[in-house]
């Protein structure tokens, strides 16, 4: 076990925090500054061995070739379980981290359907203890490594302004590290409920904060979402007139101009449509006020009316769709190939896929089988980006679980390494302090990069699963966990 691994171990405590309040107060109609973005954040953790290996292997991974004709319309199926409420639970989460050492093997077993929708974060801080206080470096750090590695960028979540995070000055200046993160996902600011609380009447005070803050580091920002079935304004789920197909989609192709308009090429990438697939079963489409009301025809009315916008403004950003439990081939993955050939079928733009990679440790996909799901996605001319990436464990921790995330860790992002256009990680937020996971999954938690033991406020410390990060980046071989 390497001189990070856990120690002292424990359930982590949480202490919660207020609800933002520039989400419930600030409304401002709709002007035309372009402004910035801010970001949601989803973090992962893999442990491995500190046994450094001193020849690098480069593994060859052989590509399966998609053999998809499933197309992206489907029967409705139940709605996502796991919704966010606007009060306690930004959309996104921290992480924690630990510095480089060693090398890991990707295990044989596949592991499918771990993860759940996430775009939601907790404000909660939690504390957990671990024997080394190692402070973070900054002459170096994953971003370097993943330009190095042929990457756009390593990113993060961030659920700024208005929580704790925004108000850490620890936190902070991890994050406004270049070295460790060179893109920005705002982890709620620019939601629905965010934006547009009240019926065409926008608030972008939250979301050009963001854009301000990431920018002042350098990162690129991938701007999230505009339409989902949750953190919506209430004026979209308890209408005051019961909404008509032609009158939602109506709101809904305003929404999608009115915010693409706005923050325009501050944005390197826009989330046009999140998680429009359910679960129940596998690649149906997921219930939620805009299927339920408009169907399938939401999801590519939303992707024209943001075409159309991109269009119009002359902009150079990318349109994606995300979701969760397409990290790997299956009925839900190809349903999601579907939903791309369509979108080209009409001469709309999509640009790439989002995998939004919510793992749980011991139970993530092959690294195999992520490289071949994310070569069938790209075979239809497209980029894929891991979106929201975290590893959660069950607590407490032992150091044969943090071996386990770190290796976890190191499979996704060196699939990502592996594959030529794969844009980028990003990481679900990058500090346990502010983890959405332990207040969504009970009994699991320490999923991110790093840590403050000390709570928040306090400085960060290195977690085996940022070693795996790095080492994945970097090129190291693979051993054992």
């Amino acid at each position: 076990m390497t001189t990070r691994s856990l120690l002292t171990l424990g359930l982590l405590a949480s202490t919660a925090f207020a609800a933002p309040n520039w989400a419930a107060t600030s409304t401002t109609t709709v002007t035309k500054t372009k402004t910035t973005t801010e970001h949601e954040t989803k973090t992962k953790t893999t442990t491995v061995h500190e046994t450094k290996t001193e020849t690098e292997t480069k593994t060859k991974t052989t590509t399966l070739k998609p053999t998809v004709t499933i197309t992206g319309s489907c029967s409705a199926s139940a709605p996502l379980s796991s919704s966010t409420s606007v009060s306690s639970t930004s959309s996104s989460s921290s992480s924690a981290s630990s510095s480089a050492s060693s090398a890991t093997t990707s295990p044989s077993s596949v592991i499918s359907a771990t993860s759940t929708t996430s775009s939601t974060i907790n404000t909660n801080p939690t504390i957990t203890k671990t024997a080394t206080d190692v402070p973070t470096a900054t002459a170096s750090g994953l971003n370097v490594a993943a330009k190095n590695a042929g990457k756009r960028w390593l990113g993060t979540a961030a659920d700024i302004p208005g929580t704790g995070e925004g108000a850490d000055p620890y936190y902070l200046a991890e994050f406004n590290n270049a070295n460790e993160f060179g893109e920005a996902t705002p982890a709620n600011t620019m939601k629905f409920f965010a934006t547009e609380p009240q019926q065409n009447v926008f608030n972008f005070t939250g979301g050009d904060y963001f854009v301000q803050q990431a920018k002042a580091s350098g990162k690129e920002i991938r701007c999230h979402n505009l339409i989902w079935a949750n953190q919506l304004s209430d004026w979209v789920t308890s209408p005051a007139v019961p909404w008509t197909n032609a009158t939602l989609t109506a709101a809904l192709r305003n929404h999608v101009t009115k915010v693409i308009e706005h923050f325009g090429d501050d944005c390197y990438s826009w989330d046009v449509v999140n998680e429009p697939l359910s679960d129940s079963p596998a690649g149906a489409w997921a219930a939620n006020v805009w299927y339920n009301t408009i169907g399938e025809e939401y999801f590519f009315q939303a992707f024209d009316a943001a075409t159309q916008a991109v269009k119009a403004n002359n902009l150079a950003v990318k349109l994606y769709v995300n979701d969760y439990n397409i990290e790997y081939l299956g009925n839900k993955s190809i349903a999601m190939q579907g939903l791309v050939k369509e979108l080209k079928s009409r001469s709309l733009q999509i640009d790439g896929v989002g995998l939004e990679s919510h793992f749980i440790a011991g139970e993530t996909p092959a690294k195999a089988d992520q490289v071949a799901n994310m070569q069938a996605f790209t075979a239809l001319d497209v980029d894929v980006v891991v979106t929201e990436l975290d590893v959660r464990l069950n607590l407490p921790a032992t150091a044969a679980s943090e071996s386990q995330q770190k290796l976890d860790y190191y499979n996704t992002v060196s699939a990502c390494v592996s594959v030529a256009r794969c844009v980028g990680v990003v990481v679900w937020d990058f500090v346990d302090t502010y983890s959405w996971i332990p207040s969504t999954f009970p009994g699991q938690g320490y999923g991110d990069l790093f840590l403050q033991p000390g709570g928040a406020n306090t400085p960060l410390v290195k977690k085996e699963a940022y070693d795996g990060v790095l080492e994945a980046l970097e090129g190291l071989a693979e051993i054992a966990a």
